[in-house]
């Protein structure tokens, strides 16, 4: 059986232990600090993204268009992030604003 053994020198081992629980604390400050947790992806249909916007259907189709919304298309269905359409609620807002 190999043993690595490691020395230090003039460092008590409560001096030791303190040094490494210090280092361990900032690390999880700075985690808990700069995490973001990824939320899932809410998918919505263009009668749920109509009704939320407070549009027709044919308004979320022009929109579409001029790229205003992301549209996904899976086969023959027209699926839209929830967090998108938030977003574009928030800029269009904040263009109002200005």
């Amino acid at each position: 059986m190999n043993k690595n053994i490691t020395q230090l020198h003039n460092v008590s081992p409560e001096e030791f232990k303190n040094d490494i629980l210090d280092g361990v604390k900032k690390q999880l400050e700075f985690f808990s600090k700069n995490f973001k947790p990824k939320e899932p992806n809410i998918w919505i249909s263009r009668q749920d993204a109509a009704e939320l916007l407070g549009v027709s259907l044919v308004t979320i189709h022009d929109w579409c268009k001029k790229d205003i919304l992301q549209k996904f298309k899976i086969g023959n269905r027209v699926r839209f992030k929830r967090s998108d359409i938030e977003q574009v609620l928030l800029n269009s807002n904040k263009k109002a604003l200005k």
